[in-house]
């Protein structure tokens, strides 16, 4: 991989904006471009216009038909200009365009990421840099609205990750796959050591920053989408693979303990008939369920011992649950008792996980 840069030029005053008042020369906008048309040149001569201090470009090894494109780019002033020999993929031209902004542009305070296929108005961005500028501490991200125009596969999409995101995180958030973000200065070193290299990369930023429990900014922009959305390269089946990848993640290790429960309960039930010891060896379990979750569900930094007799108050209530509901099934409605038990741990997994994330390793012990 190569990686260019046009050098560093002085900032430039921002001239006057129309969305407001506030002055973009301390913002940039980094774009990841992979074969873009002519209108990306459009889009930054508008973001120029609008003020922004800087704008980085990250070819992401994009085919000869480009070149001229990038040389059209590389002419204009406060463009800065990065390259991959190779096509590397949206999540790590992002994570490069970011190490550029933190390694060699230090007097700007704000970082917004856009897309090159032209969802993005200037407008909209500017308008989302503002809020940036004007919230220092927070993430901001332009929130489409899906109500008219789009696509089945965008509108279906998006709905489905977003309920899903809500549920795994507690955030409810209007729109989870937009590109257009604004970031703050502080924030931005965190981002770089995250996981993922393509598109899922942008969904541990967002489960990253509503694990620290500061929930992003939503400002609504327009919801553009050009032929059908043809010019985008998001492959909705392998790069939706990869964004549900993260989140099905969370889920994995009360999976692991949920085996581990199952098979101690059914042998500790075949040797005495007594379904309060199976539950009781089963839920042996958790020990191994609560290191998975601390360190690779909730990467809890809080300490060991408030996370440790927080998580097994609630595993002595999950566990009367499970018992007084195995019982009422198996005793009153004569279910198999196999079954009551997965049918009770699914329902009852669903419990134990929120309680967990609001709870057991809750962000405020580890502000």
């Amino acid at each position: 991989m190569s990686l260019t840069a046009t050098p560093v030029p002085e900032l430039h005053p921002a001239i006057a904006l129309p969305p407001g008042p506030q002055s973009l020369v301390r913002a940039a906008v980094l774009i990841p471009a992979w074969d873009p048309n002519q209108s990306l040149v459009s889009l930054v001569e508008s973001l120029l216009q609008y003020g922004f201090g800087a704008i980085i470009i990250v070819n992401d090894g994009s085919s000869s038909t480009s070149d001229e494109i990038f040389s059209e780019l590389a002419r204009l002033d406060r463009v800065h200009l990065l390259r991959h020999a190779i096509n590397l993929g949206k999540g790590r031209a992002l994570k490069n365009g970011i190490n550029y902004l933190l390694a060699e542009l230090p007097g700007f305070d704000v970082l917004v990421t856009a897309d090159a296929d032209g969802q993005h108005t200037p407008a909209d961005i500017a308008r989302v840099a503002q809020a940036a500028l004007q919230n220092s501490t927070k993430a901001v991200l332009g929130s489409r609205g899906f109500v008219k125009d789009v696509p089945l596969r965008s509108r279906i999409g998006n709905g489905l990750t977003r309920h899903i995101f809500a549920f795994v995180t507690g955030t409810r958030l209007m729109d989870t796959q937009t590109g257009l973000r604004a970031f703050p200065r502080a924030m931005l070193p965190a981002l770089i050591v995250l996981e993922g290299e393509h598109y899922e990369y942008e969904m541990s930023v967002l489960a990253h920053i509503c694990r620290t429990g500061s929930r992003p900014l939503e400002v609504p922009i327009e919801t553009v989408y050009i032929d059908g959305n043809r010019s985008s390269h998001f492959d909705p089946i392998r790069d939706s693979m990869r964004i549900y990848f993260v989140l099905a993640r969370f889920f994995l290790s009360s999976f692991i303990a949920a085996v581990i429960d199952f098979v101690g309960f059914t042998i500790t039930f075949a040797l005495t008939g007594n379904v309060l010891a199976g539950v009781i060896v089963g839920r042996l379990s958790s020990l191994v369920n609560f290191a998975l979750n601390k360190k690779f569900v909730f990467h809890s930094r809080a300490s060991v011992l408030g996370s440790l007799w927080r998580y097994y108050v609630l595993v002595a209530g999950i566990a009367a649950l499970s018992y007084g509901l195995i019982y009422t099934l198996t005793r009153r409605l004569h279910w198999n008792v196999f079954v009551s038990k997965v049918c009770v741990d699914v329902l009852l997994s669903l419990v134990s996980f929120s309680v967990q994330r609001t709870f057991v390793f809750r962000k405020s012990e580890e502000r």
